[in-house]
């Protein structure tokens, strides 16, 4: 009982709020490098390439895409392509799970805007195709959050997170 009753203080002084940090945009917030075996696109028409692994069944629902029960995770990486000179956003990639026999291609564009923050920066894939475009909300240079079809952010859990995360060879 006394370990137990150790434990819970030691728990209760770790989860201060004083010990306890939001995620900042610092020096420690640095690119990954990937585990994928592929090459990464590169030079100056890439922004960025971005992994990650969201949960499955309510991105799946967004994009209209039919899953199995067993779908509880997704791998993901995404490119984002810009003018070399102009730096405007042109194209963007994304391959993995839901998009095995061909990668899900389109344009993208830089949108201002959430519900609890309209100064916030968007990226909104597809923006011309208003009723199948897809949200991320740029919380650095090296973090995207995917957010709903309401650019409200989306809530992961223990296991998954709605994150993609800039990566490196």
């Amino acid at each position: 009982m006394k370990h137990i009753f150790f434990l819970l203080i030691a728990g209760c002084c770790f989860l201060h709020p004083k010990n306890s940090k939001a995620q900042t945009a610092s020096a420690d917030n640095v690119p990954t490098r990937t585990t994928s075996t592929k090459p990464l696109a590169s030079g100056p028409s890439v922004l960025g390439v971005f992994e990650g692994r969201p949960p499955c069944s309510e991105i799946a629902r967004q994009l209209k895409i039919p899953v199995s029960a067993e779908c509880t995770k997704l791998k993901w990486g995404l490119t984002l392509y810009q003018d070399p000179n102009s730096l405007t956003p042109t194209a963007y990639k994304l391959e993995g799970s839901l998009f095995r026999e061909k990668p899900r291609e389109g344009k993208w564009a830089i949108v201002k805007g959430t519900k609890s923050n309209p100064d916030a920066v968007v990226y909104q894939l597809d923006p011309d195709k208003p009723g199948d475009s897809f949200y991320l909300l740029k919380g650095d240079e090296n973090v995207l959050f995917i957010l709903d079809e309401n650019r409200n952010l989306r809530v992961g859990n223990i296991d998954f997170s709605y994150t993609l995360n800039r990566v490196t060879n």
